[in-house]
């Protein structure tokens, strides 16, 4: 669905709230349209049985994070078959909807993926892109601007985060690296590690 058109004054309620309810019951569900985002969910969930958390990165170069906001983030971080992270209901960032507000585990080892389509990128073979970091922090909203959930990530390598490459990548639970990298040689895609 192309939920960014509901973001004004109009009586269509946002999905994000239903977004990560399915993340959480194992069903794919990508926000704003994006393919590469949906690709990505499928992976996350049929290779390690567990949701992963759609976000728009934004660089916060003071220490050399990433931090990954959204409003659809799932609970169920550590697997289907556990219980869910804290969370509370809280009104989207635009004032209305209800939505998760996830608390993710400071210290928590994460990998972070994005699907890059080969149509997309105008390359003849799919891109994995991975990394892999540390939560440090979950930023409140407000008083920080953005989406409700808004996870603060500090990656491995000594990655300049202002030129991270990508945008909708996935933040998911443990540490995947070697794991996506085979999956990407299984199945002819690219894979940079970042």
């Amino acid at each position: 669905m192309d939920c960014l058109g509901a973001l004004g004054k109009i009586d269509v309620s946002l999905p994000c709230i239903s977004w990560s309810r399915m993340n959480d019951d194992g069903i794919p569900a990508a926000c704003e349209a994006d393919t590469g985002a949906i690709a990505a969910h499928i992976m996350v969930q049929y290779l390690f049985d567990r949701p992963g958390f759609q976000q728009d990165p934004v660089a916060d170069t003071s220490d050399d994070t990433l931090i990954g906001a959204h409003c659809s983030c799932p609970t169920r971080l550590n697997g289907f078959g556990n219980p869910p992270e804290p969370f509370e209901q809280v009104h989207h960032h635009g004032d209305r909807d209800a939505v998760p507000r996830t608390i993710w585990k400071t210290g928590q080892r994460v990998t972070l993926l994005d699907f890059l389509p080969a149509h997309e990128i105008k390359a003849e073979r799919s891109k994995l892109l991975i990394s892999t970091g540390t939560v440090v922090e979950n930023l409140n909203v407000p008083p920080s601007g953005g989406c409700v959930v808004s996870v603060k990530y500090k990656m491995d390598n000594q990655q300049d985060v202002l030129s991270y490459p990508g945008f909708h990548q996935l933040f998911f639970y443990g540490d995947y690296k070697s794991e996506l990298k085979e999956f990407a040689q299984l199945c002819n895609f690219g894979a940079k590690v970042v």
